[in-house]
């Protein structure tokens, strides 16, 4: 039995440092006057978006290494943006609101991270929505070139890859 009692005040006795982040739709449910059914001028244009909510624990001494929350935002217009929240103390929680004409124009927000750094740029803590992914962008410059090596029009006998081959193993093509 002391076994148990002395392994109950290890378990209580242990913090736990973490960022996790959570998703709050706004909509007319979201107005209290919804729920208790008063009076309210803004159930006849309610608020439209979401809102997520960022929340941490770091240990005391990580306070010295100015730590800050990251969230990485990728909406489904496929733009991404970065916020920046400074942490100035052990636990707490801040509010990012995605609302109104910018929740219209982004469409919404598809996936985000968060992830608590240092001012040496380290990661202490992450936390990812379940369908994060880096969002992979190509310049313009990248696509055309690529286009114009891939293109049939730039080489001087057209026809299969095996064909080519063929040809120049048997001395016939203009590129010897």
């Amino acid at each position: 039995m002391r076994w148990y009692f002395l392994f109950f005040i290890l378990l209580a006795s242990c913090e736990k440092y973490h960022v996790s982040v959570r998703s709050i739709p706004v909509n007319a449910a979201y107005l209290a006057s919804s729920h208790v059914g008063t009076p309210d001028p803004r159930q006849a244009h309610p608020p439209l978006g979401q809102k997520l909510v960022i929340d941490w624990a770091i240990p005391p001494e990580m306070l010295i290494e100015q730590p800050k929350i990251i969230l990485h935002l990728l909406y489904k217009n496929h733009v991404e943006k970065e916020v920046v929240y400074p942490i100035t103390c052990r636990g707490g929680y801040v509010v990012y609101s995605l609302l109104n004409e910018e929740f219209t124009e982004t469409k919404g927000l598809l996936t985000y991270r968060a992830e608590i750094v240092t001012e040496k740029g380290e990661v202490y803590r992450e936390w990812k929505h379940q369908l994060w992914v880096n969002l992979i962008t190509l310049e313009e410059r990248q696509l055309s070139a690529a286009r114009m090596s891939d293109s049939v029009v730039s080489q001087s006998i057209q026809g299969s890859v095996i064909d080519t081959a063929y040809l120049r193993e048997e001395g016939l093509s203009d590129k010897n």
